[in-house]
């Protein structure tokens, strides 16, 4: 059975885009756009972490502070840093400020499922789970990514819908994806969502990555470890 995790195909996704690669395939130097999604992604483990009576008395932008890079020379010019920090700023406190009172069922955990018709065992870094109002066993999944992406929001969702088909026999309530620096909110509800059609783009999708990092190119395969504890 074949182990395939979200994280990887997602970082042999960006992997063409990324610089810096040694021959054993590790990223000598994060991007600066990986350094921000670090920083997102613990600023919002952090806030949700917190119950609600203090989550009202915290300023996301406070949190986002302890996790922000400060090296502005890993940037193209500082107008960007700046320009940058204000934009997830802005967003950051738009997104969270709706969910202050809301206790996440799963925040930042790595679920695993069987999928036997796709024979793999999927893999999936859940960011943030929330039960629905007025309905609890729907359920809503939140990924927060730094910049828009279209690639990497379709590989999320149809990863999404075949896992919880295969993990609870049916479709997610909500998907939900924002990407921060452009304040762009996408939502899919479950019952949109073709259970064939997913298979087939994450059937070919694994297919292509296997054949890929599989032929001589491991690189894209390993980039995605390192460094360690980055919080996708």
């Amino acid at each position: 059975m074949r182990q395939v995790a979200d994280y990887e195909l997602e970082g042999w996704i960006h992997s063409y885009k990324l610089t810096g690669v040694s021959q054993q395939g590790c990223v000598q130097r994060m991007t600066w756009q990986q350094h921000v999604q670090y920083a997102i992604g613990h600023t919002i483990n952090d806030y949700f972490t917190l119950s609600p009576a203090f989550r009202l008395h915290t300023s996301i932008q406070i949190l986002l502070n302890r996790r922000w890079p400060r090296d502005q020379s890993i940037f193209p010019d500082p107008s960007v840093y700046w320009q940058v920090y204000h934009q997830i700023v802005e967003h950051l406190t738009m997104v969270t400020g709706m969910m202050i009172y809301d206790y996440p069922v799963a925040l930042y955990e790595n679920w695993k499922t069987e999928v036997t018709g796709l024979d793999m065992q999927l893999s999936l870094i859940v960011q943030a789970v929330w039960q629905q109002r007025g309905n609890p066993l729907q359920m809503k999944v939140q990924k927060f990514l730094f910049e828009d992406d279209p690639e990497v929001v379709d590989t999320f969702v149809h990863l999404v819908n075949v896992f919880w088909h295969s993990a609870f026999g049916r479709p997610p309530g909500e998907i939900e994806v924002y990407a921060l620096l452009e304040g762009h909110r996408y939502s899919f509800t479950g019952e949109s969502l073709s259970l064939s059609k997913s298979a087939d783009y994450v059937s070919l999708l694994v297919d292509t990555w296997e054949r890929e990092t599989q032929g001589g190119d491991r690189g894209s395969q390993q980039i995605v470890g390192c460094p360690r504890g980055y919080l996708r």
